[in-house]
């Protein structure tokens, strides 16, 4: 695998949505290893009244550097972006080539390690939160030692803004979910926000007969929680914290409804979606089969002893292939086994990603 680093940014359209959405394209062919905080300043080199957002990622990937860069050069595309011979111009997303592997490579296409890096402190800050011993290959100074020697003026700031209002929380049957909502609304103050799934009267005989009882109960479930998740948004919280999103709609269907049924719910489901706002924030939480059915038979209700092993991996699969889709900041917690403290220490590592 080779090694690179890259810096993502941009100062048009909604820079945060832009710059994860890119991190989203890059995972389809690169590993990210190491992610920086991310950076607010002003244009560097031509003045501009909309101020970047930028950060650095760490990636390992099987391409070579012409392969990575064409692949980089494909993602702006698909995000709309138009490369000009002029630079420092005004752009929805801008990704670099910082470094690749400890090459010096200078063709046409790239030069590597980026010529004007170590002039840039939007640059290096975030770089040197990631790899400050890093060594330039050219220049034989660490990426600590460029920082302090560089002599930009502007100032660059970690972006924190009140941004994460609303963060849904989803994962299989039994994964935990209600109870984190819980401890992370007490850690944050925040509004929590549950779902209404024992009100539905279809979902026990759903359970009884799925082929009979499946399209009449993902309909229900996608109007009430169209309906509730259209409230939320608009309230005016500082944090709201969801034990569920829209999304799981779409998941679910797919693997209860047959093929004409999804077809015709997807289309409806695209429209509902449509009219919410995004979760700022999606935390998600996976755990083996073994644990979903013990967590299940733990919480005791009637109806949902019949859930098969099958089932529950259909599920779980639909979720990662669904996750893997959106653009939306997630957090993605691996959960070997519960314990009674096991919602609280997720809970804390939350408020620190937060934070």
């Amino acid at each position: 695998m080779n090694r690179s680093f890259l810096c993502l940014g941009g100062n048009l359209g909604d820079r945060l949505e832009n710059i994860e959405k890119a991190l989203v394209r890059i995972k389809k062919f690169a590993k990210i290893v190491k992610r920086s905080s991310i950076y607010e300043t002003q244009s560097w080199g031509e003045i501009s009244d909309n101020l970047y957002l930028n950060m650095c990622v760490e990636i390992h990937t099987k391409l070579d550097a012409s392969g990575l860069m064409k692949a980089l050069l494909q993602s702006e595309k698909e995000l709309g972006r138009t490369r000009t011979s002029k630079l420092n111009t005004d752009r929805n997303i801008d990704i670099d080539i910082l470094f690749f592997n400890e090459s010096i490579i200078k063709s046409k296409l790239l030069h590597v390690p980026h010529p004007r890096l170590h002039l840039r402190k939007f640059v290096l800050i975030p770089l040197a939160e990631i790899a400050p011993k890093f060594v330039h290959p050219k220049l034989k100074k660490t990426i600590s030692a460029l920082k302090k020697q560089c002599k930009d003026k502007l100032n660059v700031t970690k972006f924190s803004p009140e941004r994460f209002k609303v963060i849904c929380i989803e994962g299989n049957i039994g994964s935990g979910k209600t109870t984190l909502a819980g401890d992370l609304s007490k850690e944050l103050g925040a509004l929590l926000i549950e779902e209404r799934f024992e009100d539905n009267i279809l979902l026990p005989s759903f359970y009884k007969d799925p082929k009979q009882f499946a399209f009449a109960l993902e309909l229900s479930f996608l109007l009430d929680r169209f309906e509730q998740l259209q409230k939320v948004m608009s309230l005016k919280h500082r944090h709201i914290i969801c034990d569920y999103s829209i999304y799981k709609c779409l998941w679910f269907a797919k693997v209860n409804l047959k093929k004409y049924q999804y077809k015709a719910f997807k289309e409806l489901f695209t429209l509902v979606s449509g009219a919410l706002q995004k979760p700022d924030l999606f935390i998600y939480l996976e755990t083996s089969v073994g644990n979903l059915k013990n967590n299940i038979s733990k919480r005791g209700r009637i109806y949902e002893k019949g859930i098969q092993t099958n089932y529950l991996k259909k599920l779980d699969k639909e979720y990662k292939k669904g996750l893997a889709k959106l653009s939306v900041p997630q957090l993605h917690y691996s959960i070997s086994s519960y314990d009674k403290d096991t919602s609280q220490r997720i809970s804390k590592q939350v408020l620190e990603k937060i934070k």
